[in-house]
């Protein structure tokens, strides 16, 4: 669980601190818009756990974590469901959002969405959703190394250089959206 700590850490710390650089760069003020943003960044930051479940009963529904699931689902224990699908994270493997296409599709609708949408939620749903594709994959960087190969399952085998690459550019990009979302 003491990822899930940081997860709430990170989206919070980083919500906070563009929501104050902007305020004292007079860029936003305490509106409804900011209200907007905040909340399109905690959803986008919540859209990647659904990806658990979509494994789960979509993907893989034969596993054996995925029967227990919806054995709890169908008991009406939710809460329970959700805690074991957040805990036994490392038997789902082949998860769509945790890969190395899915976040090139973010990097495409970042852009996209920096150049054309001036929706606050979109953008707060932009920020939260890559936050969180990028915690996940520091994460595994530095903390599970074994873990950061998953993230290739839908490609090929990649060379240590391969990953550093992918990664930092990916850390870079993050860095650069999110001065602007």
């Amino acid at each position: 669980m003491k990822k899930l700590f940081w997860h709430q850490v990170v989206l919070f710390g980083v919500l906070t601190l563009l929501t104050l650089r902007r305020y004292l760069t007079g860029a936003v003020g305490f509106n409804m818009l900011l209200l907007w943003w905040w909340l399109g960044g905690i959803v986008g930051f919540l859209f990647v756990f659904a990806d658990r479940l979509v494994y789960a009963f979509m993907s893989h529904p034969e596993e054996a974590l995925s029967l227990k699931l919806k054995e709890l689902f169908g008991k009406g224990k939710i809460v329970n469901g959700l805690a074991l699908a957040l805990t036994e994270r490392e038997k789902q493997d082949k998860l769509v959002m945790r890969s190395v296409l899915f976040v090139i599709v973010w990097a495409i609708l970042t852009i996209l969405t920096l150049t054309s949408i001036a929706n606050t939620f979109s953008r707060g749903f932009m920020l939260g959703l890559g936050t969180h594709l990028v915690f996940d994959l520091g994460w595994d960087y530095f903390y599970a190394p074994k873990d950061i190969n998953l993230w290739f399952w839908q490609i090929r085998n990649v060379t240590h250089v391969e990953k550093n690459v992918f990664v930092w550019g990916v850390f870079g990009l993050y860095f650069i959206a999110i001065w602007f979302l």
